[in-house]
């Protein structure tokens, strides 16, 4: 079976953010966060320890940031996959990798930074939620609703065409998992629209190609 977490590597959009809002030294230093994360992606231990400990290096400096936990608690849940471990150690991990992403997303509410800070820190809990098996941890739903209030942001048309094409792509993934078959489809066409070179826009162009034949 492939492995769940190498969809998280479509997260390579984020990477466009850099440049859109690199103007403080903490929007520069989530970069490198940014990256070592999406390696950790393809789910190699060492590679998931490394993103790891950048976070919590970062953490250090900026307590609570819900970007941070973001990362973290999706670095803690790609811990939980890694084969070898008991599987209720790994249930574990999942869970407490959870519980910090609720911790970033409560923080949202409140905090003050680049409104694409809170954007990304929503795409990176996405992506968990969507992609883990929910009979087992009960998280599509939530997913399903953050996706739903991602596409009627204020400002979805001003985001990155590779960002506004990660939103979509979570919206196909979403609507594949509850069997949405309509939906699946229309999510994949808008990804491929809006942005046809990029990794989303690719992998929309592969799924729709299984889905005419």
């Amino acid at each position: 079976m492939q492995p769940i977490w190498r969809l998280f590597v479509l997260l390579s959009a984020l990477a466009c953010l850099t440049p859109s809002f690199a103007s403080t030294q903490f929007e520069k230093e989530i970069e490198a966060v940014r990256e070592a994360y999406l390696v950790a992606t393809d789910g190699n231990a060492r590679d998931i320890r490394s993103a790891t400990k950048k976070i919590r290096q970062l953490e250090k400096r900026y307590p609570g940031n819900p970007l941070i936990l973001a990362y973290k608690g999706g670095a803690l849940a790609l811990r939980g996959k890694e084969i070898g471990k008991r599987p209720l150690d790994r249930m574990r991990e999942t869970e407490e990798g959870l519980h910090i992403i609720d911790r970033a997303l409560r923080t949202l509410r409140s905090h003050k930074g680049h409104y694409l800070e809170v954007v990304e820190a929503q795409l990176v809990s996405i992506y968990v939620f969507i992609n883990l098996p929910d009979s087992v941890f009960h998280r599509l739903r939530e997913g399903q609703h953050l996706v739903k209030q991602l596409l009627i942001h204020p400002q979805f048309n001003e985001m990155p065409a590779g960002l506004q094409a990660a939103i979509y792509f979570a919206a196909a993934i979403a609507a594949k998992k509850s069997n949405d078959a309509m939906q699946h489809k229309h999510y994949l066409e808008l990804t491929l629209q809006t942005a046809p070179d990029g990794k989303n826009g690719q992998q929309a162009r592969m799924q729709l190609k299984t889905l005419t034949h």
